[in-house]
């Protein structure tokens, strides 16, 4: 077995993260960074910019040279260049700041251009379509923090101030893509994807609604356009939120919000 040295296993989180993410204005100690960096990683990513981030972290993009259409990404180095820390920055409250970073620096410019074309997806609209607020929610039938925000989301959209356009994904399992073809054939696909969510196996987590085993070549055409979506914009999972807040600005939110993240998603999305 080879023998996996520091440099090797940071080269490999690099090269296979999905967090989608942008460009946005630097920061100081760019040249330390960069050297460490690239030092780290046999010079195999290519450092895109840095911001100040918690404490004496500096928050830093960046993206594998293999592709061009490669995930950027963040990770962390301290200020004077010792430490690199990739993954997760948690902190003492229990916040993702990685998650929190990557909305604010990275998620508006991939929300700009997916803004563009969500609308073209294959959604289900679920709500009143009068409602005050609209998201789009990329979704995989078998996502458990799908199914959790499925559950959360329930008490806006039965007041009806909440419409939600689900656009269904299939990636995680075998049969998340069955699932997600089953919903999109039904005849009434917001009562399938009803019976997929009451029905979810929080254990196993595996959607509960019976697999149509002939989905038809509508449904084939529909699940294509919403794995094209996900795929040109590298979401690095589900699931993902997309909106207009109320000052017409697209916004995206990556994996589930926490309750008060929610709440702010909840009250900025505007009716368009």
């Amino acid at each position: 077995m080879k023998h996996l040295t520091p440099k090797r296993i940071l080269t490999a989180l690099f090269l296979s993260s999905s967090i989608a993410t942008c460009s946005f204005a630097a920061a100081t100690s760019d040249a330390k960074v960069t050297d460490m960096i690239n030092k780290l990683t046999d010079n195999q990513v290519t450092v895109i910019s840095t911001f100040p981030s918690i404490g004496n972290l500096i928050g830093v993009v960046i993206q594998p040279k293999d592709s061009a259409a490669a995930q950027e990404t963040i990770l962390y180095v301290d200020k004077d260049g010792r430490y690199l820390i990739s993954g997760a920055l948690i902190t003492a409250e229990g916040t993702n700041q990685t998650q929190v970073d990557g909305e604010k620096y990275i998620g508006s410019k991939i929300a700009q251009k997916a803004y563009g074309e969500v609308s073209k997806t294959a959604w289900i609209q679920e709500g009143n379509k009068n409602a005050k607020h609209l998201i789009y929610v990329v979704a995989d039938p078998n996502c458990i923090y799908c199914h959790k925000l499925y559950q959360q989301t329930r008490a806006q959209v039965k007041s009806g101030d909440l419409a939600i356009r689900w656009i269904w994904v299939g990636f995680l399992k075998p049969s998340s893509k069955d699932i997600a073809l089953s919903i999109l054939s039904a005849k009434d696909p917001i009562k399938a994807m009803d019976m997929d969510e009451a029905n979810f196996n929080d254990q196993n987590e595996q959607g509960g609604l019976t697999v149509n085993k002939k989905p038809s070549k509508e449904a084939e055409a529909k699940f294509d356009k919403n794995m094209a979506f996900m795929n040109k914009y590298q979401f690095p999972g589900t699931p993902v939120i997309i909106y207009k807040d109320d000052k017409n600005k697209p916004q995206a939110s990556f994996g589930l919000p926490s309750e008060e993240q929610l709440k702010s998603i909840f009250a900025d999305a505007s009716a368009k």
